[in-house]
């Protein structure tokens, strides 16, 4: 019995740095069913020089972090991607795969956070008929065989459930994958790229992911910047951004003035690529004229700009006196964008509540709370 169509949408949480171009192979007529080892067709043209050269970047932070991807697009290969949330893991994930040897099959991904362990085992690897209660009658091919022949991306790794580990490990190192309920093995055969926000090091230390799953998932390793660390990239990652806003909007593409960008210069960005497209996206929309200005900056984004010397008029690097000056912008970014509801403040920036309190005096950041909370919360 031929396996159900497999949903291959891909997941929903990467950011739009760039564009290559997929074609896919039309399917045959026939049943309408393909079997989970059939790889749709993905191309770009170029190879690794064609998939990478459209993501935005010219910093030489950037630039690096692009030639070695380009190296490793070759080479098939566990792939670990490192940086914050926000910079573009998936967005560089789908480059190594369109550029890669098994440009030709499907790429698959499935963010591992966020989900129960058991709705993660059965993403991860399918279930057949009767595998447990409520299962579909046809059974369901899992993220690990829909992968076969392409590329399976796992973003957030560090947040598997450590008894779901050694089930990942088997499959890397056996090739086989038990879908649940089954008892016979089905080959499988894909490159594995992996994304995480944490020091996966620092978590295999504190017990939380195994040591051998570690080893064998970064065979090789990327660091992805951070926007603060790549602040030249903004005025072409801006006009990206709002001209393509503007398309899906069918509006004309608004002119941000220098004040703007200078700015954004001298903000922490502590959501990164994805917040500068958040509120980019947000001010084209909002722009009353054909000019994006200073006073049309939302209060807490302008609120929380840090105050420096532009260097000849043009964007520059963000003033800052050490790490410790990143640290406060962003958790004084993060208070104002949720609020004040340091629950959420603290989730958003991976750290403990009582750590944050702890922050928020040491920076003497009481006075931004005051502005956010309503009196009595």
């Amino acid at each position: 019995m031929a396996a159900p169509r497999v949903d291959r949408a891909g997941h929903r949480g990467g950011i739009g740095l760039g564009t290559f171009v997929v074609l896919s192979e039309t399917p045959r007529r026939g049943s309408g069913q393909r079997t989970p080892h059939a790889p749709a067709t993905a191309r770009a043209s170029g190879g690794a020089l064609g998939s990478l050269g459209h993501i935005i970047g010219h910093s030489a932070p950037f630039r690096q972090a692009l030639e070695k991807a380009r190296v490793l697009a070759d080479r098939d290969v566990p792939v670990l991607l490192q940086g914050e949330t926000g910079v573009g893991k998936e967005v560089f994930a789908r480059a190594l795969h369109v550029g890669g040897p098994r440009q030709h099959g499907p790429f698959v991904a499935l963010n591992c956070g966020g989900l129960p362990r058991d709705l993660l085992a059965s993403e991860l690897f399918g279930y057949v008929e009767g595998a447990f209660s409520g299962a579909r009658r046809t059974g369901r091919i899992g993220r690990i065989e829909a992968a076969h022949g392409g590329t399976l991306f796992l973003d957030e790794i560090g947040e598997m459930p450590l008894e779901l580990q050694p089930s990942l490990l088997r499959v890397l190192e056996d090739g086989e994958v038990y879908p649940l309920g089954e008892n016979r093995p089905r080959t499988v055969a894909f490159r594995l790229v992996v994304a995480c926000n944490r020091d996966l090091r620092a978590e295999v230390a504190a017990g939380r992911f195994r040591m051998d799953l570690f080893y064998r998932v970064s065979v090789t390793s990327l660091v992805i910047p951070a926007l603060r660390e790549r602040q030249e990239d903004i005025p072409a990652l801006v006009e990206h951004f709002s001209r393509d806003v503007a398309r899906r909007h069918g509006m004309s593409v608004p002119r941000f003035e220098p004040e703007v960008l200078r700015a954004f210069a001298h903000y922490a960005w502590p959501g990164n690529v994805r917040e500068l497209r958040n509120v980019v996206e947000g001010l084209v929309l909002m722009a009353a004229g054909e000019r994006v200005t200073v006073a049309d900056l939302p209060a807490e984004f302008a609120a929380s700009i840090v105050v420096g010397t532009p260097t000849h008029g043009a964007p520059g690097p963000v003033p800052v006196t050490g790490l410790e000056a990143v640290e406060r912008d962003a958790i004084r970014a993060a208070i104002l964008t949720y609020h004040g509801n340091l629950t959420q403040v603290a989730r958003a920036l991976r750290i403990a509540k009582s750590t944050l309190y702890l922050k928020i005096e040491k920076y003497a950041l009481d006075h931004v709370l005051r502005t956010v909370r309503p009196i009595g919360r």
